[in-house]
């Protein structure tokens, strides 16, 4: 089966999730799990992107992140994703991946669709039985969204389908709680779910038509035919090597 290519736009925004290699644990204590929030952190004063939404599990995380012009979705998990594999491997004496080969990224449309995908990144410890409450979850973002400080971690304040769910914080704050009880229709689960597996974009019809030419057509099974510039530079590097 073919898969989605990955696009690649400043001021989109992006559900990633990445899983674990073979399913495996990627955060084995509590350390872990803040040295990869940490991370995130370092690398989102590089990169100048924000997030909305994380949800550390065991074997795998989502992020809610809006990118900038200084750094592309695949740059940055490629950063982030590096930074916690050097160390998890030297950690715990270990050689090899740690994260699956492709992470994915579906984009997520900028209106009610966000606090949809929100809903289901912050729940997943409820669905999974991990806990009873969503706010007994210690690794997702939930506690800082609706916590009245802001938070370095959270950029609530950019997120503006957040701030127009009242006039203030505490009204923000209280029909978020509301809305992070309910739970997710079936059909709209059904879509994220299918979203982060296959990279699906998320979004809302009126939103695919703003965006509908930069969302990617599905690759054809197989390797992708190379460019005749890329096959130039090859032979002419296999050359300079004899």
């Amino acid at each position: 089966m073919g898969r989605y290519p990955r696009i690649n736009r400043p001021g989109l925004i992006y559900h990633v999730i990445n899983r674990g290699n073979n399913r495996e644990v990627i955060f084995a204590e509590h350390k872990d799990y803040i040295h990869y929030l940490n991370t995130i952190q370092r690398y989102k004063k590089k990169y100048s992107f924000k997030l909305f939404s994380y949800c550390l599990m065991t074997n795998h995380v989502h992020l809610l992140i809006k990118t900038s012009k200084y750094g592309s979705i695949s740059r940055i998990m490629q950063s982030i994703t590096v930074a916690h594999t050097r160390r998890f491997n030297f950690k715990y004496q270990r050689c090899g991946h740690v994260w699956q080969g492709r992470f994915m990224s579906p984009v997520v449309s900028d209106d009610e669709y966000i606090l949809k995908a929100m809903q289901y990144i912050e729940q997943n410890p409820v669905r999974a039985k991990m806990v009873g409450d969503i706010a007994d979850y210690p690794y997702s973002s939930y506690q800082l969204n609706v916590r009245r400080k802001k938070s370095l971690l959270i950029d609530r304040e950019e997120n503006l389908v957040f701030q127009a769910l009242g006039r203030q914080d505490e009204e923000r704050i209280r029909q978020y709680k509301v809305l992070m009880e309910e739970e997710l229709d079936k059909k709209d689960l059904a879509k994220l779910q299918k979203s982060s597996r296959k990279g699906v974009a998320y979004i809302s019809p009126q939103f695919q038509e703003q965006i509908g030419r930069l969302l990617p057509v599905k690759r054809k099974p197989g390797r992708p035919k190379r460019n005749l510039f890329e096959e130039i530079d090859c032979k002419y590097m296999k050359t300079n090597r004899k």
